[in-house]
């Protein structure tokens, strides 16, 4: 590998502007789910490379700032531009080509930016992807080797976070998560090939295993022109946990990993060649119920194949997920769904269940009876009861427990929602801590410990798995909102005490540089300030957007 990166010019750009719409027509582009609110002057709506390309160009050529908006589904505010240009890629989601690789087992489909996580997953499940009759010979092959394979033979890209309005360019910019990740990783593993646009007009073509950092972090971006910037990767550890703080940063490594997570910052992902694997016959999703914490975490970890003081049966294999509920999170579901009546959705909880943990295991039909009895067994050896956890087998029975799941969210939304409109400008809480699997029970006593105490209402839901469960505290009023975001700056200082991050899934965008600080430090700021200048000088990407500008 080279650590040596090539910018080119496209051939092909005509250099034209692409249509835009007026900032008062356009006030939905102007936000994200953070409900943060900016302001613009142009907002632009590319539908190919080249007009992203002569965006970029004339940005540039007019010192213009450019905020890049994909499904704008970021809780962060990255996607918020502060002033300057909107560049919406929702336009840009043509899938454009599929190839296979019989040595690896893989199909990879090459998605432009703007491409929905729905559009995606819709196509891969149905073997039937928008707009393959213009496709070459070689994605023609590709795809009718893909249908050729039994019907009971699917395909699966891994990435799974809630939202599947999300886009593939904004997946990949935020390094994208979700309950999945305990098994099968973020975004970033599945990315194999990126073409990002530059500040300035020019173009980066990078497959992964093509160009690395040095040994030292060193590295070149050379530009058309001949002339060369220099960089170097930041020096700062990253925590051993899942992670999406700051630009990705290791010795030696892998180019496109350091615009990857860099939440748009560096470049503009136009196209992205996303990895394609072989899908589980089925999956088994259990929901277990418990009367205690600790007997709940006792199964999380003895899940995960940690020993405990007793012993416990083995599952056949790794989880897929695994999915907490606090005591506070199932009764404020059993609160909803007694004020909807006899309209709720939400089925009827355990009188005695006081916390519950989702599992879903990867397994086979033939398998499907011996690893339920060993989920049940596992349930049974942590105080549980096999009798009383809700099972499914069948895609349909899934997403009834995912459904359960988003209940949580819905119902914490709503009653933020009716509050501040008493109180304008409340809004909940959401902790995106993670820590290292030998910090979990330290974190989770920090928790209760520091929210007990403070009186605030709150709940605790999420990826234990990972240990990065999501706290979201519900203020009544401004006073407990102030007192909340307090707390939240005590709870992710004990997180990095424990080795872990700040943002495990969601990014750092526009409203949590201050946690972002706290992590690296000045010198790690500075540094990954110094890693901007060398893929945009001017500063002239996402401004505001990590650091200030």
């Amino acid at each position: 590998m080279t650590h040596q990166l090539t910018a080119i010019n496209l051939p092909r750009s005509t250099g034209a502007l692409p249509p835009e719409r007026a900032p008062e027509g356009a006030d939905n582009y102007l936000t994200d789910e953070s409900r943060l609110r900016g302001r613009a002057q142009r907002v632009f709506f590319p539908e190919a490379e080249e007009e992203v390309i002569a965006v970029l160009k004339a940005a540039e050529s007019e010192a213009q700032p450019v905020t890049i908006s994909g499904g704008r589904t970021g809780i962060t505010g990255g996607a918020v531009p502060q002033d300057g240009w909107l560049m919406s890629l929702e336009k840009l989601n043509r899938l454009t080509a599929l190839r296979h690789d019989p040595s690896a087992n893989r199909f990879y489909l090459h998605c432009q930016s703007g491409t929905t996580l729905e559009t995606i997953k819709t196509a891969v499940e149905k073997k039937q992807f928008p707009g393959e009759e213009t496709w070459d010979e070689t994605s023609q092959a590709a795809l009718a080797n893909m249908r050729a394979r039994p019907a009971a033979t699917g395909w699966l890209f891994p990435p799974d976070p809630t939202e599947r309005s999300a886009t593939i360019g904004g997946m990949a910019a935020c390094n994208a998560s979700g309950a999945r990740t305990f098994f099968y990783g973020p975004t970033r593993r599945y990315v194999q090939r990126a073409r990002a646009a530059l500040v300035g007009g020019f173009l980066l073509d990078i497959a992964r295993g093509e160009y690395a950092a040095a040994p030292d972090g060193a590295f070149q971006l050379v530009l058309p022109d001949g002339s060369a910037r220099l960089g170097k990767i930041p020096n700062y550890v990253m925590p051993a946990t899942k992670n999406a703080a700051g630009y990705f940063a290791q010795p030696g490594m892998d180019l496109l990993d350091l615009l990857i997570g860099s939440e748009g910052t560096l470049a503009v992902f136009t196209e992205l060649v996303i990895t394609l694997i072989p899908a589980p016959e089925t999956i088994l999703g259990v929901i277990g119920f418990f009367g205690s914490e600790a007997e709940a975490l006792n199964f999380v970890r003895a899940a995960r194949g940690e020993k405990l003081s007793v012993e416990t049966p083995a599952l056949p294999g790794r989880p897929l997920a695994l999915e907490y509920f606090d005591a506070h999170s199932l009764n404020l579901l059993r609160d909803q769904k007694a004020k909807q009546g006899a309209a709720s959705v939400i089925p009827a909880l355990p009188k005695a269940a006081r916390t519950a943990v989702y599992i879903e295991m990867a397994t086979t039909a033939a398998a499907l009876e011996q690893t339920a009895e060993a989920v049940g067994a596992l349930l049974e050896a942590c105080g549980s009861s096999a009798d009383t956890a809700w099972t499914a087998t069948t895609e349909e029975e899934t997403e009834g427990l995912k459904a359960f799941r988003h209940a949580l969210p819905e119902t914490i939304n709503q009653r933020i929602g009716e509050r501040a409109q008493k109180f304008p400008g409340l809004t909940k809480l959401g902790t995106d801590l993670a820590v290292p699997d030998t910090a979990l029970l330290k974190m989770m006593t920090a928790y209760r410990d520091k929210l007990s105490a403070a009186g605030l209402e709150y709940v605790m839901f999420g990826h234990i798995g990972d240990n990065h469960v999501h706290v979201n505290i519900l203020p009544r009023n401004l006073d407990e909102y102030a007192q909340g975001k307090a707390l939240y700056l005590e709870l992710a200082a004990q997180a990095l005490a424990l080795g872990g991050t700040v943002s495990g899934e969601h990014g750092i965008g526009k409203l949590k540089k201050p946690l972002l600080k706290v992590m690296y430090g000045a010198e790690g700021i500075a540094a990954m300030r110094a890693v901007k200048r060398v893929f945009d000088p001017a500063g002239l990407l996402n401004p505001g957007t990590l650091f200030d500008a």
